[in-house]
């Protein structure tokens, strides 16, 4: 018996090598991703993020890999994104990454055999600074207790 064919997924590839203009659209929170552990050490599982971006000209969403959640000087998101966006950026900053949230940027992207990576990333203005206000949505919740009609007086 053979086994199923496996389902093949075409992911839409950008140019590489190339600036590409864009945005990061979100960034992207796991409290519980699993990471396989390198050379045969055992498999974590840890706070993760990734950036999701809307490049021009892309209909499609690309993301980063997700990374350990740590700013730690050899951290790559540390190095490969904070310190490129982040103004004053030092390790182990106090930051609230959500302040990435939107920024205009520029990429550029390699290829890792089947895979595609970005080798550069920039603010496409000024970097973003630390202390920025971060605009975090209200979640709306629905209560079954209206509240005091406004006639409603105290006695």
């Amino acid at each position: 018996m053979k086994p199923p064919p496996r389902k093949k997924m075409d992911y839409e590839k950008v140019v590489v090598g190339e600036m590409i203009p864009g945005k990061i659209e979100v960034v992207e929170y796991d409290q519980e991703h699993k990471f396989r552990g390198f050379q045969g050490k055992e498999d974590t599982t840890q706070p993760a993020v990734r950036l999701k971006f809307k490049l021009d000209g892309y209909k499609y969403p690309h993301y980063t890999r997700w990374m350990k959640f740590s700013l730690g000087e050899k951290a790559n998101l540390y190095k490969k994104y904070v310190s490129k966006l982040v103004a004053d950026a030092v390790p182990d900053m106090d930051i609230d990454l959500d302040i990435l949230n939107g920024l205009p940027i520029k990429t550029v992207w390699g290829e890792n055999g089947d895979f595609q990576n970005i080798d550069a990333i920039y603010p496409a203005g000024l970097k973003v600074k630390a202390d920025a206000l971060v605009e975090h949505k209200a979640e709306e919740t629905e209560t079954d207790d209206p509240g005091p009609e406004p006639d409603d007086t105290p006695f």
